[in-house]
C-alpha cells in the first residue's frame, strides 16, 4: 500500500512532468500475478488503471489533472478510486495466502497492453517520427517464489535456498557466484517471452527469512545473497531489458528515492 501511495502522490507533477516527449501517452495500472483473483474478488479493473492517452489534446489532459473548466472526471478522483479499489482487494486477499506464481506471470501474464513494443518509424516529406515506449513493472515480492510448479526450475522456495546453501558450503568453494555458474542445476529457468526485452523491472521488498528479528545473520551466505544471485541470473537469462533488486526499505523516504531514481524522475513540488 505504501508503494502505491508513493506512486500516486508523485504522479503529478514529478512523474508526469519529467522528461516529457511529444504526444507522450502515460498510463498507470495495477496488474495481478494470479489472474484468478480478479473474478474471485470481483475486481473492478477499470478503477485500477489511469490512462492519460485517452485525451484528444494537451489542454483536455491538463484540465483533467488540474480540475479546470468544470471537468467532471479528474485525476484526484481517479486516484482516489484506484487506491480505494486496491485497498479493498488487498484486505480481502490478505486473509488468505495464495502465493505468487511469478514465473508464469512473466512467461504468459504480460499482455500487449502491459508491454508495448516500439513502433515502426513513420516518414513524411520533411521528418521521420519514431514512437518508443518505456514499459516499467514495479514488482513487490519477498523474493521467495512459492507457487506454481515446485522443484522443476520454476520456483525459489525456502527449501531451494537452503539446499543451494548446503551444497555450496559442502563444496569448499570460496566464490559463491563461481559455484553457481558451475552448477547449473541451481537455476530458475529462463522465461521465453520476447516482451521482456522491452520491459524494465524494479523488484521491491525482498525479505531475508534467514535473519533474526533484530536483523542479524543466522547463517552465511544469507538468504538475501542467494535470492539476489538466483534472481539476477534469471532475469538476465530471460533477457529483461533492465532490472534492479531491492530489499525491504527502512523508511518511506528510502522507498520513494529508490522508485523515483529507477524512473529517472526528480521529485517536484505541486505546481
Amino acid at each position: 500500500m505504501e508503494i502505491l501511495k508513493i506512486l500516486t502522490t508523485n504522479l503529478y507533477p514529478s512523474i508526469l512532468r519529467s522528461h516529457r516527449s511529444e504526444n507522450q501517452r502515460d498510463k498507470i495500472r495495477i496488474d495481478f500475478i494470479n489472474k484468478g483473483l480478479i473474478n474471485q474478488y470481483q475486481v473492478n479493473t477499470g478503477k485500477l488503471s489511469i490512462d492519460f492517452a485517452r485525451f484528444p489534446n494537451q489542454n483536455a489532459r491538463i484540465d483533467y489533472i488540474k480540475e479546470r473548466n468544470g471537468v467532471k472526471q479528474t485525476l484526484k478522483k481517479d486516484v482516489s478510486d484506484l487506491v480505494s479499489e486496491f485497498n479493498r482487494v488487498n484486505v480481502a486477499a490478505g486473509r488468505q495466502n495464495f502465493g505468487a506464481d511469478i514465473w508464469t506471470y512473466l512467461n504468459e501474464g504480460l499482455d500487449n497492453a502491459a508491454v508495448l513494443p516500439d513502433e515502426k518509424p513513420v516518414t513524411d516529406e520533411y521528418n521521420t517520427y519514431v514512437s518508443t515506449y518505456r514499459n516499467i513493472l514495479i514488482l513487490t515480492t519477498d523474493g521467495y517464489i512459492e507457487a506454481g510448479i515446485y522443484d522443476k526450475g520454476f520456483d525459489l522456495s525456502k527449501k531451494t535456498v537452503d539446499r543451494f546453501r548446503d551444497a555450496y558450503l559442502a563444496s569448499g568453494e570460496n566464490d559463491m557466484a563461481a559455484f553457481f555458474r558451475k552448477n547449473k542445476q541451481f537455476r530458475i529457468r529462463p522465461v521465453q517471452n520476447e516482451k521482456l526485452k522491452n520491459l524494465e523491472i524494479l523488484v521491491l521488498e525482498l525479505y531475508d527469512r534467514s535473519k533474526s528479528k533484530v536483523g542479524a545473520a543466522t547463517v552465511h551466505p544469507t538468504d538475501m545473497e542467494i535470492i539476489k544471485l538466483y534472481w539476477s541470473n534469471w532475469l538476465k537469462e530471460s533477457k529483461v531489458g533492465r532490472f534492479e533488486l531491492r530489499p525491504f526499505a527502512n523508511s518511506k523516504e528510502e522507498a520513494e528515492k529508490i522508485i523515483l531514481d529507477f524512473l529517472n524522475v526528480e521529485k517536484k513540488n505541486d505546481l
